[in-house]
């Protein structure tokens, strides 16, 4: 359930409506562009709790918490590395003091290698780095129909071994648990693999060839794949045929492979083994051969699913930074994540009238209640429910009254 769907309180139903055509006059009053919408209490303070909570978990590990500016210059936050993989859905503008090109964040994982390999250079490795804050997207996924998303995330810079992708996993399950979603699948891939499987003959290839293949993979088609004029289609169509929850049968399949190949697919496996044994309760699927992310990770990928929920909540891996250093990270998608939480319940308000004055209302927020104070002149009780109180102090010194 999306946010605008909820109806516990009078605020929380939010209308979500797409810009007008031209020359709609006053119906355009309030109509925000495809893709945006307000959100409203209750749910802004479960939002803004979520994220709290994500980051906090962060912390724990000793992750330190960076806040980069929503704008960057175009040359910077698009050079090599995540921030080229997302150039297409970024948003530009020129900066009329520079009068140089600007861009719009699509994502906080560029940002935070820029300041690793700047402003943070000199500091000793491995660096952890959290953030949190908003992104902008110019097309949104197919799944997700906002373009304006809540991004927390991590990241681990200056490694990207094995040890480093467990602990960032574990991290990730951990902050979505704290969070309130329980119920998780983890999906490990190999986004290079199937180019370690081929070695030379990836570069000898036909592009009709090499696209039908990497068709066929993304299908998990075999039949189609072990068609192709290809030695190393039956190895590819082995990794597809043992992937799944059971390792055994992928660690017979690394056997075959040539070294390059062996060596990752072992990786994988010695990672799902590390985090059966850390969270057992985590169903973990071993898809080798998924090349569905972002486009700029190296070595192991990893997505993050929750139980009725239509795509990842989290996804990450291994990269390299702008600054060509190795790194480890982890994207939580903070929407998706809402999705799957209980609708939020309006905390109770007290409705103190102008009358009884405003040590009152005072006295009662230093022992943790909300309040709100009452308009001079207003008829006290219609007030309160028009407001939405629960509650209604009626004389300084007394007790609450339910309305």
């Amino acid at each position: 359930m999306s946010s605008s769907d909820r109806t516990d309180h009078p605020l929380s139903k939010v209308v979500v409506m797409s810009a007008p055509s031209a020359g709609a006059g006053d119906a355009s009053e309030g109509l925000l562009p495809s893709g945006l919408t307000d959100l409203l209490a209750p749910q802004a303070e479960q939002d803004a709790k979520a994220v709290e909570a994500v980051l906090s978990c962060f912390a724990a590990f000793g992750y330190q918490r960076i806040k980069p500016p929503l704008v960057e210059f175009e040359h910077n936050l698009l050079a090599e590395g995540p921030g080229a993989a997302l150039a297409e859905q970024t948003f530009r503008l020129l900066d009329p003091i520079s009068r140089r090109m600007m861009a719009l964040r699509s994502d906080m994982t560029a940002q935070i290698a820029r300041i690793a390999g700047t402003r943070l250079a000199r500091y000793p490795r491995p660096l952890r780095l959290a953030y949190g804050g908003e992104v902008m997207r110019v097309v949104p996924d197919v799944l997700n129909p906002e373009r304006q998303l809540m991004q927390a995330g991590a990241e681990i810079i200056g490694r990207d071994d094995k040890l480093a992708a467990t602990e960032i996993i574990l991290l990730g399950v951990r902050a979505l648990n704290q969070a309130g979603i329980l119920d998780l699948t983890i999906d490990l891939g190999l986004p290079c693999l199937t180019e370690a499987v081929l070695g030379d003959e990836l570069s000898a290839m036909d592009v009709a060839v090499k696209d039908e293949m990497f068709s066929a993979i993304s299908d998990r088609d075999i039949t189609r794949l072990t068609k192709l004029p290809l030695k190393a289609a039956p190895h590819l169509a082995e990794i597809i045929d043992a992937s799944g929850a059971a390792a055994d049968r992928l660690a017979e399949v690394a056997k075959i492979l040539p070294d390059a190949a062996a060596e990752q697919l072992s990786g994988l496996i010695d990672i799902a083994t590390s985090l059966n044994g850390l969270i057992p309760d985590i169903a973990i699927t071993l898809d080798p051969l998924d090349m569905q992310v972002y486009g700029y990770h190296t070595s192991v990928s990893f997505s993050v699913f929750g139980a009725g929920l239509k795509g990842a909540i989290a996804r990450g891996g291994a990269y390299v930074t702008g600054y060509d250093e190795k790194a480890m990270g982890l994207s939580v998608f903070m929407e998706r994540v809402l999705r799957s939480l209980p609708t939020p319940q309006q905390t109770p308000v007290i409705y103190i009238p102008a009358t009884v004055g405003l040590a009152a209302g005072l006295q009662l927020v230093e022992r943790g209640r909300h309040v709100l104070y009452g308009t001079k002149g207003a008829k006290a009780e219609a007030e309160a429910k028009a407001l939405n109180c629960a509650y209604i102090l009626r004389e300084a010194g007394g007790m609450p009254e339910k309305l």
